[in-house]
């Protein structure tokens, strides 16, 4: 028995409702999830105001994409918080990568990750502030210095921007992100709030997709938002409150409960694009064959000529908060 269908099975019927429904919806996010990329895609995770749960939410979504998927896959840390998403995802305590000349002229994949602690998923953890002498988040200028020669050799990477300022930085983040997920709380100020941002984001000129996830952390419940926004176009993903996510040390994805993993997936799931029109071709080292560049690394223009239009999954979240 695979890890995926005994995931399935253990989830109880009266969570998954209509079994056939809810296992044809795991089962399509969890292809989703495997499909490969033609390109690298840069994934932002960011949050207007502290305490909404995105370091948790980026290390957890990490962790799963790295270990579910083929390709290599990279954290970067960009919040300088004490837990960011690399502790969340179970980096080895005290574990940072130093500064490599390789890395900087990497041609190759074992370039690319020289140096980078990995964690038990297979995530390879990137921080940018390794000596922690600021509380600040850091810069985006530090990001594309350290991120951008290593990226192509990459299949995702997941960035944890921290809490970011719509009027200050904010531009930075999209131009380094091709899918931004806005991760608020769920009630119903945060809400409208992480939804005011969209058409900001969206009106950059790299036109990036953005996704919403909804993360209750205070055990809100039924004191959760049920609609949000007018953009169809934006999936809503709610995560529901998890006791577990509440100490003060790591927890394995298999800890949480059924329906937080099920969300976790879903997420993820709505991160990726649906239609994928080819796959690069690997060497013999295991890269692309003439190392390519990047989704992001094309102009505009270029990229929506090769990307064409992403579907996305049906997410039983984003419906429901459509009603």
């Amino acid at each position: 028995m695979s890890a995926f269908d005994a995931f399935v099975r253990s989830a109880p019927l009266a969570l998954l409702g209509s079994v056939s429904a809810r296992v044809h919806e795991v089962t399509t996010v969890d292809e989703i999830v495997r499909r490969p990329l033609p390109v690298s895609r840069r994934i932002g995770f960011v949050q207007a105001r502290g305490g909404a749960g995105a370091s948790s939410t980026a290390g957890y979504v990490a962790a799963l994409l790295a270990r579910r998927r083929p390709g290599l896959v990279l954290g970067v840390d960009a919040s300088r918080g004490p837990r960011g998403m690399l502790w969340q995802a179970g980096a080895p305590a005290g574990s940072s990568a130093a500064p490599s000349a390789r890395r900087r002229a990497a041609r190759r994949s074992t370039d690319a990750v020289d140096g980078l602690p990995r964690t038990p998923s297979g995530l390879y953890a990137l921080s940018l502030d390794p000596r922690g002498e600021s509380r600040a988040v850091a810069a985006a200028a530090g990001w594309f210095d350290e991120v951008t020669p290593i990226s192509r050799f990459f299949d995702l990477v997941l960035t944890d921007w921290g809490v970011r300022d719509w009027r200050a930085d904010l531009t930075d983040v999209v131009s380094a992100s091709r899918t931004v997920c806005i991760v608020a709380r769920a009630d119903r100020h945060a809400a409208e709030e992480a939804a005011a941002l969209v058409p900001a984001i969206k009106d950059h000129p790299d036109r990036p997709e953005v996704v919403i996830a909804l993360v209750d952390v205070g055990d809100a419940g039924r004191a959760a938002p049920v609609t949000i926004g007018d953009d169809p176009t934006v999936p809503v993903v709610r995560v529901p409150y998890d006791v577990a996510r509440s100490g003060g040390r790591p927890v394995s994805s298999a800890a949480l409960g059924t329906r937080t993993r099920i969300a976790y997936a879903r997420l993820a799931a709505a991160l990726l694009p649906v239609d994928v029109p080819s796959v690069r071709t690997a060497g013999p080292s295991g890269d692309a064959h003439g190392a390519s560049p990047s989704d992001d690394d094309r102009r505009p223009s270029e990229r929506r000529q090769a990307r064409g239009r992403d579907g996305r999954p049906a997410i039983a979240d984003d419906q429901e908060a459509r009603r």
